[in-house]
């Protein structure tokens, strides 16, 4: 795939032999070198494009030490010379203007992490072969910018992606222990977002230590998540913040359950459209939430996952809140403690304009960690369709009650009853799962469809851990 061409000709790949050390590795990795200094070292519109170049360049200087560990200094003239030679074609192109083209073309999150990666090649070269002058000052005021432009003040990135920032956080380190090695003063900027940032990401840890997915993340290892936050700020495993209010979530906990939910706080960066949407996860293990990331996906796929309907919310007649007249509506959230467990309150009022519709979700997670109730309602006079999705992770079975007034869940060899009080009809109908590596997953959804009745519709609905 055209991703994998990139990953090669990036030479990311360096830093796992680099992992493995010793003679065989080093002189491996230097023959892939020499190998593609051979066939590449002239421009090439695929091999030399700005983003891949950029990252081969940070991996070469970052990986210097290790190739040349042996003392081979025929082989650094040879990289000393390309490098010098790619820099100037970097440095060439990747302006204000382009930069611009990239906003334009890309969503957010993949127009962000091509930017910081563009000026961590940059900054790297400037840093380690010019120490400080007249571009290192022009690329480090291009970096707050964009840190200015895509943080906010909690640490989160405007893409609210957790795998996008977690790309992001490890370039911003990569450049702040450049400097360090060299001496040079960290600027307070990139000090401040580095430890923000790191903070904030803790949020989205779930207890086997990946991501819960909102906004098309990937879930990520827990390997790379501990490294990097590790680096960040020495504290890989520190317990995260329960609340991003400013940036629009909540994390309820209670023993081994942990309620994930977007209240929403709309910004014209962010591409999903799934206010109130969750993810529950029993202990180590995803029981619902979204339809997955949105990595190497197309537009059309984008659009699909990023939609309303592929997240575990309410939708009213099947379209998008948040979406045309309804951009600019507000939310509410208001959270509180009850009888020793949490009470979240959400209302958002992404339909108003187009179906005079405002939406409210309750969720109460009670102590005990075996029981979680949720009441939908819609407040409107007028007669509106609307469906309740809740898509299950791929592993856990379910069948529905011959009734259909519940539905029975085995997780990890554990019961769960899922059930719900209020005029609708429940289905059990297929669904998917996109994975970090972008593979399709079949698996189920179960679905509370009904129309509005009166000028208050509620659905109360939950799930019990059978004992």
């Amino acid at each position: 795939s055209n991703y994998w061409k990139k990953e090669i000709h990036s030479f990311s790949w360096l830093r796992h032999l680099k992992a493995r050390s010793g003679s065989l590795a080093r002189k491996h990795a230097r023959f892939l070198i020499i190998e593609w200094l051979q066939l590449y070292s002239k421009w090439n519109e695929k091999t030399w494009e700005i983003e891949t170049l950029s990252r081969r360049l940070s991996s070469w200087i970052t990986n210097i030490d290790f190739l040349l560990a042996e003392k081979d200094e025929k082989l650094l003239e040879l990289l000393k010379k390309n490098i010098f030679k790619q820099i100037k074609h970097l440095r060439l192109h990747a302006n204000k203007n382009y930069f611009s083209s990239l906003d334009t073309e890309y969503t957010l999150e993949i127009s962000s992490i091509k930017k910081i990666k563009i000026l961590r090649g940059l900054l790297l070269y400037n840093i380690c072969f010019e120490e400080e002058g007249k571009r290192y000052i022009k690329y480090i005021k291009m970096l707050a910018l964009e840190v200015l432009l895509t943080f906010n003040s909690e640490g989160l990135h405007f893409s609210k992606s957790p795998s996008t920032q977690l790309s992001i956080l490890a370039d911003l380190v990569t450049i702040r222990e450049a400097l360090i090695s060299k001496q040079l003063k960290v600027p307070d900027f990139l000090s401040i977002i580095i430890k923000k940032s790191a903070h904030s990401l803790r949020f989205f840890r779930t207890s086997n230590g990946c991501f819960a997915i909102f906004n098309g993340s990937k879930q990520e290892t827990k390997f790379l998540i501990d490294k990097i936050l590790s680096i960040a700020d020495g504290k890989s495993r520190a317990r995260g913040p329960s609340s991003l209010f400013e940036s629009g979530f909540e994390k309820l906990n209670s023993s081994d359950l942990t309620v994930f939910v977007d209240t929403f706080k709309y910004n014209n960066k962010s591409s999903s459209y799934a206010p109130h949407a969750i993810e529950v996860n029993v202990g180590k293990n995803r029981m619902l939430g979204s339809c997955g990331t949105t990595f190497e996906k197309d537009k059309k796929w984008k659009t699909s996952l990023f939609s309303a309907a592929a997240h575990s919310a309410l939708i009213i007649e099947n379209s998008n809140p948040f979406y045309l007249k309804d951009k600019d509506q507000k939310i509410n959230c208001r959270r509180y403690k009850k009888n020793g467990g949490e009470v979240l309150q959400s209302v958002h009022y992404g339909y108003k304009n187009r179906y005079s519709a405002i939406c409210s979700r309750t969720i109460e997670l009670g102590n005990n960690g075996k029981d979680f109730a949720v009441l939908d309602q819609i407040y409107s006079e007028k007669l509106l369709n609307f469906a309740i999705r809740l898509h299950f992770n791929p592993d856990i079975k379910i069948s529905l009650s011959r009734d259909k007034k519940k539905s029975m869940l085995i997780l990890n060899e554990q019961g769960w009853s899922f059930y719900f009080d209020g005029k609708a009809l429940l289905t059990l109908e297929p669904s998917i799962f996109v994975t970090d590596t972008g593979k399709v997953v079949d698996t189920n959804q179960i679905v509370l469809r009904g129309e509005t009745i009166k000028e208050n519709t509620e659905i109360l609905w939950g799930f019990n851990k059978e004992t």
